[in-house]
């Protein structure tokens, strides 16, 4: 347990953001922060999904409006529109992950996507994207469907992701337990 938690805090303090992957559309980082990391004055030029791994508190300190706690759970995803100077925080006491995928366009790109499967639960949209949330059970995998729209897909298990065309496609399962898999089509 203490050598996870010491590569842990190496990952944090060392390996800060490490690039997941990037394309013309988005930009993937995987961030981890540890109790009381606080970053350096910035600012977030693109909107961004944010996946979040695991249950945390942030607090941001935006030089115009002041402070804002965000509380998050484990698997939640949130909108994270583009801001201008300010600071964030871990004030959750724990350490967390997330997965920041930055959107490289200019909303809209693309109007007409595909139906949500009778698979998938729609877990939110707006001009940018459209996340949806794909359970898949122990050793199998969800039925092949065509999006119209490229992905990016995120296994909340692991924090496994990856960029996905548009086509037919399937989310498979190879571990003993459930998982579900948050998939962010970019308009």
């Amino acid at each position: 347990m203490r050598f996870l938690l010491s590569a842990f805090v190496a990952y944090c303090v060392f390996g800060q953001n490490p690039l997941v992957f990037e394309n013309k559309l988005v930009r993937v980082v995987k961030a981890a922060n540890i109790p009381t990391q606080k970053s350096r004055p910035h600012v977030h030029l693109v909107n961004r999904v944010m996946v979040h791994l695991d249950k945390g508190t942030m607090q941001i300190v935006n030089m115009e409006t002041g402070p804002n706690d965000i509380p998050f759970t484990a698997g939640q995803v949130r909108w994270d529109p583009k801001v201008g100077l300010h600071t964030s925080e871990n004030i959750g006491g724990t350490a967390f992950r997330i997965i920041e995928i930055e959107m490289k366009n200019e909303p809209p790109t693309l109007t007409k996507l595909a139906r949500v499967p009778k698979f998938a639960k729609l877990d939110s949209e707006n001009p940018q994207v459209r996340v949806l949330r794909v359970p898949v059970k122990a050793r199998s995998a969800s039925e092949e469907v065509s999006y119209t729209a490229p992905q990016v897909v995120v296994r909340l298990s692991d924090g496994h992701t990856e960029w996905r065309e548009k086509g037919k496609q399937s989310y498979r399962n190879d571990s003993d337990a459930a998982v579900e898999f948050v998939i962010v089509e970019v308009k």
